[in-house]
């Protein structure tokens, strides 16, 4: 007797669970897409250029890299986007990438010297329009000055001498400016802030051209007083008392010569 098999075919009814998964896919990368076209619709074009810059550099223009901002290290991998920067990110990238240089030698100074790095720890390095600005901030047991001297204390003057190498490496012309507190000399007396503040700046004028940074390099030594405060709060705090070096990184404008005229006519 011959068996008969009977072909069972399943219904529409059950397609499993594997359609819902893609679907959740989808949905996802549709509210991925939203966001994005949110995103760009909502920032403008200088936002979307310094939000594009960290993800190159993982510093953020006008950042603070002082020695406590481990968190604006440079990433390991860096993308590298295949747009012609323009001459403004050109320099961006400049000042940036020597900031980044400036806060590695002080964190190599701070770890081989106890003494410099009780200098460093006050030492800030900002990115400014107009190049990288160093700060050499005093505290209140007189580690670079004594009170009313211009004369520059022993950590000082190392520091400004370790200093000296990346100056000269970095090959861009150097201004030194001197800054006091409030704190007012007694009546009568021959000395104000104002030539304090330049006296101390041209001391380190002195120590960077004795440890090798070129006389043309340096471009200007100015005597702010208390004109910039460091903490406009308190004109008397000691943090008022510092050194200001700028390392000029021009930007393309400044940079640019001027027009040159056109020839005259001839008769």
């Amino acid at each position: 007797m011959s068996r008969r098999y009977k072909k069972v075919v399943a219904g529409h009814g059950h397609h499993g669970g594997a359609w819902k998964v893609a679907y959740a896919d989808f949905v996802t990368a549709m509210m991925a897409l939203f966001m994005v076209l949110w995103l760009l619709a909502s920032t403008d074009a200088q936002s979307r250029k310094e939000i594009s810059q960290y993800f190159r550099t993982g510093i953020l223009p006008e950042g603070d890299l002082a020695m406590n901002r481990a968190a604006q290290a440079r990433p390991s991998v860096i993308e590298v986007s295949s747009v012609p920067p323009t001459p403004e990110e050109k320099t961006l990238d400049e000042r940036v990438e020597t900031a980044k240089q400036v806060g590695d030698k002080l964190a190599k100074m701070a770890a081989l010297d106890p003494q410099l790095a009780r200098v460093i720890k006050n030492v800030h390095v900002e990115i400014t329009p107009e190049g990288i600005l160093i700060e050499t901030v005093d505290e209140d047991s007189g580690l670079l000055f004594d009170s009313a001297s211009s004369r520059l204390n022993e950590p000082l003057e190392r520091f400004l001498r370790m200093m000296a190498p990346v100056i000269v490496a970095a090959g861009r012309p150097v201004e030194i400016n001197g800054h006091t507190d409030a704190r007012p000399f007694a009546p009568g007396s021959r000395l104000s802030n104002w030539e304090l503040s330049y006296q101390r700046a041209d001391a380190a004028r002195m120590i960077f051209e004795a440890s090798g940074v070129p006389e043309s390099q340096i471009r200007g030594v100015f005597a702010r007083g208390a004109s910039q405060l460091y903490v406009p709060d308190h004109p008397l705090d000691a943090q008022n008392r510092r050194l200001s070096i700028l390392i000029r990184i021009a930007k393309p404008a400044d940079a640019a010569p001027p027009p040159s005229e056109p020839p005259s006519a001839k008769p």
